[in-house]
């Protein structure tokens, strides 16, 4: 394949390496880079900001569209901008609401990563420590925390665009609303045509401006974190539509004051579930529940056995006629006791760009070293894995997915890709699972970094490093002391009753 022109969609971690890795390869004459914020830093932009939120109507717009997996859908375009020529038309709901569209980000005031920065910034631009953790911060991970707030890292991801002048690819405040690989004007071949879309001021007023550009290649870097993945409990429906406004998502949660006085049950056992749960604990009405199916694999169940937090096993049913909630153990939780029923479950891929990428069991099925795309490898997608250095890993996959899209890599033939698939599926299962890199780590990166080989001779490409163990290690001194440091805190609230 012959790649002169690239899109990259999306200006967060993922975008920020896989533009600086294409660019450096030097082989291409068009590097675009589309981000629908007006910021660099993708999920580590709060939006909507504090200031704007009065604007907004946070929340789960259809529950039962997220369940029954036809949330996220796209919107029609206008037929006139097929025609080759930009498109003005009216502001609307449908296009324009972030909630219905789930353009708000997946973060909060006080988040922080949940890495080191010596295991999340890439090989040539380590993440900087400019300052102390807060003292909310310390009291949730321990006086000696490392981890690092959101303004930092989103700092961090702009500067990785600046410091090499690529800010200046992106533009900014457009979406993507399609992508379609179609023949050429001339018919000797094919291409990715991409219908943008962007907010303009116009005498009439603001309006959507619509227009079409055309690549050979698309690397989307968009990320996995807009749209809330909830289980299908049965009864959650009815119960929805019976008590609306009651269930909500992690994805919007912004505040621990939000929940003063409230009475809260968070389900779910992973970093969302109790980075609420240790928040909201010293706010709302004693105890938080935590409802936890299955513990993190890393962590357990440690952080939920501070105090003022009741672990309990999961819920299994909601029955919206009696108002109740029974979970796994039989006991049951009569609603009308509670006011708030977060779901930190965690996201769902959606690809509403390209209608034909589904979502399957919460992975997107048919992509080779979870980059290309075997159907057409022009497709590549950076960031769809998670499981400890996965941000670092970007980089590994950016620098593999640009050499390829160069001519510099070949990939192997169909079968190949698909015998790629159906080993890891048979070792991993499907799901989550599939595409987490934990537990064999070193493997992930030291294979990816064979397959993408050296820079050409004469370039300036990317060199990927040897892994290192200490990336990971630092990591695993970070879950102890964590852990320690919740284990203390429980030991510590214990004493005065013994005494």
């Amino acid at each position: 394949m012959k790649v002169r022109r690239v899109a990259v969609i999306g200006a967060g971690p993922a975008g920020a390496i896989a533009t600086d890795a294409l660019v450096k390869e030097q082989t291409f004459d068009t590097v675009r880079v589309f981000e629908r914020q007006d910021v660099a830093g993708g999920s580590w932009v709060l939006t909507p900001s504090e200031k704007e939120e009065h604007k907004y109507r946070l929340g789960i717009p259809s529950l039962e569209a997220l369940i029954k997996q036809c949330a996220d859908i796209g919107v029609p375009i206008p037929k006139d901008v097929y025609n080759g020529v930009p498109v003005e038309t009216a502001v609307t709901e449908e296009v324009n609401s972030p909630r219905l569209r789930f353009a708000e980000t997946a973060i909060h005031e006080d988040i922080h990563t949940k890495l080191p920065p010596e295991s999340m910034g890439f090989s040539k631009e380590p993440i900087p420590i400019t300052v102390p953790p807060k003292q909310d911060s310390q009291s949730r991970h321990g006086p000696d925390s490392i981890l690092r707030p959101r303004g930092e890292i989103r700092a961090w991801i702009n500067s990785v665009f600046k410091r090499y002048g690529h800010d200046k690819l992106i533009e900014f405040g457009t979406t993507v609303e399609s992508a379609e690989y179609i023949d050429t004007e001339d018919k000797q071949g094919k291409e990715w045509v991409l219908t943008l879309r962007k907010l303009v001021s116009t005498k009439a007023g603001i309006k959507n401006l619509w227009w079409q550009e055309r690549f050979d290649a698309v690397v989307v870097a968009s990320g996995h974190y807009h749209l809330p993945a909830i289980p299908d409990i049965p009864g959650l429906i009815e119960y929805d539509k019976k008590y609306p406004g009651k269930i909500t998502h992690s994805k919007y949660y912004r505040r621990a004051n939000d929940y003063a006085g409230k009475r809260v049950i968070v389900i779910g056992g992973s970093n969302s579930a109790f980075d609420i749960v240790h928040a909201i604990r010293e706010t709302a009405k004693s105890p938080v529940i935590a409802a936890v199916r299955t513990p993190s694999r890393v962590y357990g169940t440690i952080p939920f056995l501070l105090p003022k937090v009741d672990l309990k096993s999961h819920v299994i049913s909601f029955d919206a006629a009696e108002d109740k909630i029974t979970l796994a153990d039989g006991s049951v939780i009569n609603g009308g006791d509670i006011d708030v029923i977060i779901f930190a479950t965690g996201y769902d891929f959606s690809i509403p760009f390209i209608p034909e990428m589904k979502s399957v069991h919460k992975r997107i099925p048919g992509l080779y070293r979870h980059i290309f795309w075997k159907e057409n490898p022009t497709l590549t997608f950076i960031g769809m894995i998670t499981g400890v250095l996965g941000v670092r890993y970007f980089e590994w996959q950016a620098v593999a997915a640009a050499r390829v899209l160069a001519g510099r890599v070949q990939l192997s033939d169909h079968s190949v890709m698909d015998q790629w698939e159906k080993t890891r599926l048979a070792e991993r299962g499907d799901g989550t699972r599939f595409w987490t890199l934990h537990p064999d780590i070193e493997n992930h990166f030291e294979e990816l970094r064979a397959f993408a080989g050296e820079p050409a001779s004469g370039s300036t490409g990317r060199v990927l490093p040897k892994y290192e163990k200490e990336w990971e290690d630092v990591w695993w001194r970070l879950i102890k002391n964590r852990q320690e440091w919740w284990a203390k805190i429980a030991e510590e609230a214990k004493e005065p009753e013994s005494s």
